[in-house]
């Protein structure tokens, strides 16, 4: 498989599955891949909004400071590449293609196990994990997807910093069961 192929078939991974991983099951696929986050100064940035500018903000701070980064944002614009980087840069092609393989083969793997296949961004999430293992930044700095107790990122156990930008109701009919306002919030308090 070359990279075009890879990249076809990852943006083909629908975006939002009927049912996602529980937190379980993703640290089963971090194991199959060498549970590469355990060795990982993370920081896990969350909320609403405001997160890519956290991101970069810590990123810029501590590239400054002589540090190796590595930096899990989303969306990409242009290439998907650009939600994997490392010292400022976007992953190139190869890079790319090898964490795409080892996850798709441990995908396999645990398929044929019984465990579903990854969404969108929990097979993204796990592509940057096998880079980091690579690659040993001294710092990660982490996005996290839509959010939620069951968002891929929070399958990290041990953070160094979290940090929680402004926090909204978008997205409730992917988070949570229905969803009914107190009575104070409907009156608009």
């Amino acid at each position: 498989m070359n990279y075009e192929e890879a990249v076809n078939y990852f943006l083909d991974i629908p975006r939002f599955a009927a049912k996602k991983h529980d937190l379980s099951g993703l640290r089963r696929f971090l194991e199959e891949l060498g549970n590469p986050d355990r060795r990982l100064k993370i920081i896990h940035v969350a909320g609403t909004n405001g997160k890519g500018s956290v991101c970069a903000f810590l990123e810029s701070i501590l590239r400054e400071q002589g540090m190796k980064t590595a930096a899990f944002t989303s969306p990409h614009l242009v290439r998907v590449n650009e939600r994997f980087r490392f010292d400022g840069e976007s992953v190139d092609d190869g890079t790319f293609l090898e964490a795409f393989l080892a996850v798709r083969q441990a995908a396999e793997k645990l398929e044929r196990e019984g465990v579903s296949h990854p969404t969108f961004f929990e097979f993204a999430f796990l592509m940057f994990m096998v880079m980091c293992k690579t690659r040993a930044p001294q710092w990660v700095i982490l996005e996290t997807g839509m959010g939620g107790r069951l968002d891929a990122t929070n399958v990290i156990e041990k953070p160094q910093l979290v940090v929680i930008t402004s926090v909204g109701l978008d997205h409730m009919q992917y988070l949570a069961p229905p969803w009914r306002p107190s009575p104070e919030r409907r009156r608009g308090f």
